[in-house]
């Protein structure tokens, strides 16, 4: 009687198999088709391979399959092997990378005051930490038994206190495998007020500020992802999702972590997840926030997730940095992300809950939020507002 149960326990087994293989067969298929690739330019890599890859050349792979352009940034691309790095005074070290393009862009002299000083500096990636000179506010590093499932790596500037605030007492406050950290660069700050004692205070205070000794301005938030992805590699490898957003955004921190949870493995492996634009132009109006000239770039941007926030798998960060070594400085940090994602041959997922352009006449019903995940920008007392209405346990849509 034993071989009629062992066959019948062995048929029941290879059954339950079967349907598991289906499920998560027809499961990444409708996944698949959500995404849709940009028009107007060469294929790029699908969600359907979760496993990055960093060829020898990167040129078809971000785009490079017709007539080179002579804009910069293509010129640069197509013969770049690695950035430079170390001490600037080292032969083809960082700042000698900026001043060849000082050099080689004709108009160089046209363009807007913070784009120069992003190019003049934009190979120059490594940067001490910002101590204060009192002592203290260390970032404590995630111990083998206290490494977070999530991490919340929030952009903020020196100034911001009441949203860094906001966030600690709403979405990033205390909860089982979510850590918070904010990203910042010196408190010391150009042709303003001195913040170093306040920050100071702040860091010792809550000791969630990641500070480094740059320049805390726009074109630097590419500096905070980077900065970011080392620090991941040397004090939190495990971490298995960081959260990329800026300080107002307001994020279902609860609705996140169950959305990650239940997402199929092979998109865990790889997952860049947000409101995807895909057929992004550069803007050409001169005086605009997002300006690009002519004579740096041409092209479409890759598909990319908005700024707004988005979501990666922690790890994906060295991949990321090795990738970054080889696609030449851009100075919007959302576009430059999706720029590394494409050299890895890795595709972002949108996901409809991500809303990073929220008018501001919809904030005062809460149940307008009950379907999003993440939404951008908020004002501090808003945060707090929706926050203790989502909470109510009397609260109904």
């Amino acid at each position: 009687m034993r071989c009629p149960k062992c066959l019948l326990c062995l048929s029941a087994l290879l059954t339950l198999l079967g349907l598991k293989v289906y499920i998560e067969w027809t499961s990444e298929s409708r996944l698949s088709k959500a995404y849709q690739g940009p028009q107007d330019t060469p294929p790029g890599p699908t969600p359907a391979s979760p496993e990055p890859t960093l060829p020898a050349n990167l040129s078809a792979r971000l785009g490079h399959t017709g007539p080179l352009p002579s804009a910069y940034w293509n010129q640069q691309q197509w013969r770049m092997g690695s950035l430079p790095g170390g001490d600037s005074a080292e032969a083809g070290g960082c700042q000698a990378w900026g001043a060849a393009a000082a050099a080689e862009i004709p108009d160089f002299k046209s363009y807007p005051k913070g784009l120069r000083r992003f190019l003049l500096s934009a190979a120059c990636r490594s940067f001490p930490p910002w101590r204060p000179g009192s002592g203290g506010g260390q970032v404590a590093s995630c111990s083998g038994t206290d490494v977070p499932y999530l991490l919340l790596a929030v952009k903020s500037e020196p100034g911001r206190f009441a949203e860094r605030q906001a966030v600690r007492e709403t979405w990033g406050g205390p909860a089982p495998g979510v850590r918070l950290l904010f990203l910042l660069g010196s408190p010391a700050g150009e042709g303003g007020p001195d913040l170093s004692s306040l920050v100071a205070w702040e860091s010792r205070r809550y000791g969630d500020l990641l500070l480094w000794d740059f320049l805390d301005v726009p074109f630097n938030r590419t500096l905070k992802d980077l900065l970011l992805l080392a620090w991941l590699g040397e004090h939190c490898p495990g971490v298995s999702f960081v959260l990329q957003a800026p300080d107002d955004a307001f994020v279902r921190t609860p609705a996140l972590l169950e959305h990650l949870q239940g997402l199929p493995p092979s998109w865990a492996r790889g997952l860049y997840l947000g409101e995807v634009f895909t057929q992004a132009k550069p803007l050409r109006k001169p005086r605009g926030p997002f300006y690009v000239p002519q004579s740096f770039f041409k092209g479409h941007y890759p598909a990319y997730a908005s700024g707004g926030g988005y979501v990666i798998a922690g790890r994906l960060a060295p991949w990321l940095l090795q990738a970054a070594a080889r696609v030449a400085p851009f100075p919007f940090d959302d576009v430059y992300t999706g720029l590394c994602f494409r050299a890895l041959g890795l595709a972002p997922r949108d996901h409809k809950g991500f809303r990073t352009a929220w008018p501001a006449d919809q904030t005062a019903d809460p149940c307008t939020f009950r379907d999003l995940l993440l939404v951008q920008p908020l004002s501090p007392q808003n945060s707090i507002r929706l926050w203790k209405q989502l909470q109510d346990p009397q609260f109904h849509c």
